[in-house]
Protein backbone atom coordinates (compact mmCIF):
# COMPACT_ATOMS: atom_id res chain seq x y z
CA UNK A 1 0.00 0.00 0.00
CA UNK A 2 1.34 3.40 -0.98
CA UNK A 3 1.84 6.05 1.68
CA UNK A 4 0.54 9.56 0.94
CA UNK A 5 3.18 12.24 1.44
CA UNK A 6 2.38 15.94 1.12
CA UNK A 7 5.41 17.80 -0.16
CA UNK A 8 6.20 21.45 -0.88
CA UNK A 9 8.57 22.73 -3.56
CA UNK A 10 9.95 26.26 -3.14
CA UNK A 11 11.88 27.35 -6.24
CA UNK A 12 11.77 30.49 -8.38
CA UNK A 13 12.32 28.65 -11.67
CA UNK A 14 9.02 27.37 -13.14
CA UNK A 15 10.78 24.71 -15.22
CA UNK A 16 12.49 23.29 -12.12
CA UNK A 17 9.24 23.26 -10.17
CA UNK A 18 7.40 21.61 -13.04
CA UNK A 19 10.14 19.01 -13.48
CA UNK A 20 10.25 18.10 -9.80
CA UNK A 21 6.46 18.09 -9.60
CA UNK A 22 6.19 15.72 -12.56
CA UNK A 23 8.84 13.43 -11.09
CA UNK A 24 7.11 13.34 -7.70
CA UNK A 25 3.59 12.91 -9.04
CA UNK A 26 4.68 9.75 -10.84
CA UNK A 27 5.49 8.43 -7.38
CA UNK A 28 7.20 5.17 -6.47
CA UNK A 29 6.24 1.72 -5.23
CA UNK A 30 5.56 2.71 -1.62
CA UNK A 31 4.87 6.46 -1.76
CA UNK A 32 2.44 8.70 -3.60
CA UNK A 33 2.91 12.46 -3.41
CA UNK A 34 0.54 15.39 -3.24
CA UNK A 35 2.68 18.26 -4.44
CA UNK A 36 2.39 21.98 -3.69
CA UNK A 37 4.75 24.49 -5.28
CA UNK A 38 5.53 28.20 -5.06
CA UNK A 39 8.34 30.70 -5.61
CA UNK A 40 8.28 32.84 -2.47
CA UNK A 41 8.37 32.63 1.31
CA UNK A 42 4.95 34.12 1.99
CA UNK A 43 3.11 31.58 -0.13
CA UNK A 44 5.21 28.75 1.26
CA UNK A 45 4.33 29.75 4.82
CA UNK A 46 0.64 29.87 3.94
CA UNK A 47 0.82 26.36 2.50
CA UNK A 48 2.36 25.09 5.72
CA UNK A 49 -0.29 26.81 7.81
CA UNK A 50 -3.08 25.14 5.85
CA UNK A 51 -1.61 21.72 5.02
CA UNK A 52 0.07 19.14 7.23
CA UNK A 53 3.20 18.67 5.14
CA UNK A 54 6.09 16.45 6.09
CA UNK A 55 8.69 17.43 3.49
CA UNK A 56 9.78 20.59 1.68
CA UNK A 57 12.31 20.94 -1.15
CA UNK A 58 13.80 24.43 -0.87
CA UNK A 59 16.02 26.05 -3.49
CA UNK A 60 19.12 27.61 -1.96
CA UNK A 61 19.20 30.65 -4.22
CA UNK A 62 15.87 32.38 -4.81
CA UNK A 63 15.61 35.70 -6.65
CA UNK A 64 15.29 37.96 -3.62
CA UNK A 65 16.12 35.65 -0.73
CA UNK A 66 18.43 32.77 0.11
CA UNK A 67 17.09 29.34 0.96
CA UNK A 68 18.51 29.40 4.49
CA UNK A 69 16.15 32.24 5.45
CA UNK A 70 13.24 30.44 3.79
CA UNK A 71 14.17 27.28 5.68
CA UNK A 72 14.20 29.12 9.01
CA UNK A 73 10.82 30.69 8.26
CA UNK A 74 9.23 27.34 7.40
CA UNK A 75 10.62 25.65 10.50
CA UNK A 76 9.22 28.45 12.64
CA UNK A 77 5.75 27.66 11.27
CA UNK A 78 6.19 23.88 11.38
CA UNK A 79 9.14 22.67 13.50
CA UNK A 80 8.57 19.08 12.33
CA UNK A 81 8.92 19.84 8.62
CA UNK A 82 11.78 17.93 6.94
CA UNK A 83 13.57 20.32 4.62
CA UNK A 84 15.87 19.18 1.85
CA UNK A 85 17.97 21.94 0.30
CA UNK A 86 18.23 21.79 -3.49
CA UNK A 87 20.66 23.69 -5.67
CA UNK A 88 22.64 23.79 -8.89
CA UNK A 89 25.70 24.74 -6.85
CA UNK A 90 27.89 22.32 -4.90
CA UNK A 91 29.30 25.07 -2.67
CA UNK A 92 30.29 24.22 0.90
CA UNK A 93 29.10 27.57 2.31
CA UNK A 94 25.66 27.06 0.74
CA UNK A 95 25.41 23.62 2.30
CA UNK A 96 26.51 24.91 5.71
CA UNK A 97 23.98 27.76 5.56
CA UNK A 98 21.10 25.38 4.88
CA UNK A 99 22.12 22.94 7.61
CA UNK A 100 22.57 25.71 10.17
CA UNK A 101 19.08 26.98 9.31
CA UNK A 102 17.63 23.54 10.07
CA UNK A 103 17.59 21.64 6.76
CA UNK A 104 17.93 17.87 7.10
CA UNK A 105 19.92 17.45 3.92
CA UNK A 106 21.13 18.92 0.64
CA UNK A 107 21.11 17.70 -2.95
CA UNK A 108 22.01 18.96 -6.38
CA UNK A 109 19.18 19.38 -8.86
CA UNK A 110 20.58 16.70 -11.15
CA UNK A 111 19.49 14.03 -8.69
CA UNK A 112 17.75 10.99 -10.15
CA UNK A 113 14.17 10.19 -9.19
CA UNK A 114 15.35 7.00 -7.47
CA UNK A 115 17.82 8.87 -5.27
CA UNK A 116 15.30 11.62 -4.54
CA UNK A 117 12.68 9.11 -3.40
CA UNK A 118 15.29 7.36 -1.28
CA UNK A 119 16.30 10.69 0.27
CA UNK A 120 12.71 11.55 1.12
CA UNK A 121 12.27 8.16 2.79
CA UNK A 122 15.38 8.79 4.88
CA UNK A 123 14.08 12.20 5.98
CA UNK A 124 10.68 10.74 6.88
CA UNK A 125 12.46 8.13 9.01
CA UNK A 126 14.28 10.83 10.97
CA UNK A 127 17.60 10.73 9.13
CA UNK A 128 19.66 13.14 7.08
CA UNK A 129 20.30 12.88 3.35
CA UNK A 130 22.98 14.21 1.02
CA UNK A 131 23.30 13.43 -2.66
CA UNK A 132 26.59 11.60 -3.46
CA UNK A 133 28.42 14.71 -4.70
CA UNK A 134 27.49 16.65 -1.57
CA UNK A 135 28.37 13.78 0.77
CA UNK A 136 31.79 13.50 -0.86
CA UNK A 137 32.38 17.23 -0.56
CA UNK A 138 31.53 17.24 3.15
CA UNK A 139 33.58 14.12 3.82
CA UNK A 140 36.56 15.57 1.95
CA UNK A 141 36.34 18.82 3.91
CA UNK A 142 36.26 16.99 7.21
CA UNK A 143 39.11 14.72 6.18
CA UNK A 144 41.28 17.75 5.41
CA UNK A 145 40.55 19.10 8.89
CA UNK A 146 41.62 15.79 10.42
CA UNK A 147 44.90 15.80 8.50
CA UNK A 148 45.95 19.39 9.20
CA UNK A 149 49.15 20.15 11.09
CA UNK A 150 49.70 18.07 14.19
CA UNK A 151 48.75 19.84 17.37
CA UNK A 152 45.88 21.66 15.72
CA UNK A 153 42.51 21.00 17.34
CA UNK A 154 40.37 18.53 15.46
CA UNK A 155 36.85 19.24 14.29
CA UNK A 156 33.63 17.62 15.55
CA UNK A 157 33.83 13.88 16.18
CA UNK A 158 31.53 12.66 13.41
CA UNK A 159 33.02 9.17 13.75
CA UNK A 160 32.85 8.25 17.40
CA UNK A 161 36.01 6.17 17.67
CA UNK A 162 37.69 6.25 14.27
CA UNK A 163 40.17 8.98 15.24
CA UNK A 164 41.89 6.45 17.50
CA UNK A 165 42.17 3.58 14.99
CA UNK A 166 43.13 3.42 11.33
CA UNK A 167 40.82 2.53 8.49
CA UNK A 168 42.11 -1.01 8.02
CA UNK A 169 41.54 -1.79 11.69
CA UNK A 170 37.97 -0.55 11.29
CA UNK A 171 37.51 -2.81 8.26
CA UNK A 172 38.58 -5.80 10.37
CA UNK A 173 35.22 -5.46 12.12
CA UNK A 174 33.36 -6.12 8.86
CA UNK A 175 32.64 -9.27 6.91
CA UNK A 176 33.89 -9.74 3.35
CA UNK A 177 30.38 -9.00 2.03
CA UNK A 178 30.11 -5.83 4.14
CA UNK A 179 33.43 -4.58 2.77
CA UNK A 180 32.14 -5.19 -0.76
CA UNK A 181 29.03 -3.15 0.03
CA UNK A 182 31.07 -0.39 1.70
CA UNK A 183 33.23 -0.16 -1.43
CA UNK A 184 30.08 0.23 -3.53
CA UNK A 185 28.76 2.94 -1.19
CA UNK A 186 32.10 4.76 -1.47
CA UNK A 187 31.69 4.72 -5.24
CA UNK A 188 28.29 6.48 -5.13
CA UNK A 189 26.13 3.42 -5.75
CA UNK A 190 22.58 3.35 -4.39
CA UNK A 191 21.26 0.36 -2.44
CA UNK A 192 19.31 -0.71 -5.52
CA UNK A 193 22.44 -0.59 -7.70
CA UNK A 194 24.43 -2.50 -5.07
CA UNK A 195 21.74 -5.18 -4.93
CA UNK A 196 21.92 -5.67 -8.72
CA UNK A 197 25.73 -5.67 -8.81
CA UNK A 198 26.12 -8.18 -5.97
CA UNK A 199 23.00 -10.20 -6.87
CA UNK A 200 21.34 -9.55 -3.52
CA UNK A 201 17.90 -8.32 -2.53
CA UNK A 202 17.60 -4.64 -1.63
CA UNK A 203 16.46 -5.64 1.87
CA UNK A 204 19.65 -7.66 2.34
CA UNK A 205 21.72 -4.63 1.32
CA UNK A 206 19.71 -2.45 3.71
CA UNK A 207 20.41 -4.91 6.53
CA UNK A 208 24.13 -5.02 5.76
CA UNK A 209 24.26 -1.22 5.74
CA UNK A 210 22.59 -1.06 9.15
CA UNK A 211 24.94 -3.73 10.51
CA UNK A 212 27.92 -1.69 9.31
CA UNK A 213 26.60 1.43 11.03
CA UNK A 214 26.30 -0.56 14.26
CA UNK A 215 29.69 -2.28 14.01
CA UNK A 216 31.57 0.91 13.10
CA UNK A 217 29.58 3.05 15.56
CA UNK A 218 28.69 5.73 13.02
CA UNK A 219 25.33 7.36 12.46
CA UNK A 220 24.92 7.69 8.71
CA UNK A 221 26.41 7.33 5.23
CA UNK A 222 28.77 10.23 5.90
CA UNK A 223 30.49 8.16 8.58
CA UNK A 224 30.72 5.18 6.24
CA UNK A 225 32.27 7.38 3.54
CA UNK A 226 34.90 8.68 5.95
CA UNK A 227 35.84 5.16 7.00
CA UNK A 228 36.02 4.04 3.38
CA UNK A 229 38.33 6.95 2.69
CA UNK A 230 40.55 6.11 5.69
CA UNK A 231 40.82 2.53 4.44
CA UNK A 232 41.74 3.56 0.89
CA UNK A 233 38.48 2.41 -0.71
CA UNK A 234 37.87 5.85 -2.17
CA UNK A 235 40.18 8.38 -3.76
CA UNK A 236 39.30 12.07 -3.52
CA UNK A 237 40.43 14.59 -6.07
CA UNK A 238 42.51 17.39 -4.62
Amino acid sequence: MQKLVKILIVDDHPMIRDGLKTMLEIGCDDMVFKVFDCDNTEEAVEFLKNEKMKVALVDYQLIDLDGALVTAALIEVNPKINILGISNYNEINHIHDMLKAGAKGYTLKNISSENLFNGIKILLNGGTFFSPEVAHLLANQYYKKLTEKSGKKKGPNFISNSDQVDGNELLDRLSKREIEILTCIANEMTNEEIAVKLELSKRTVDNHRQNMLNKLKVKNSMGLLLIAMKAGLLEYKK
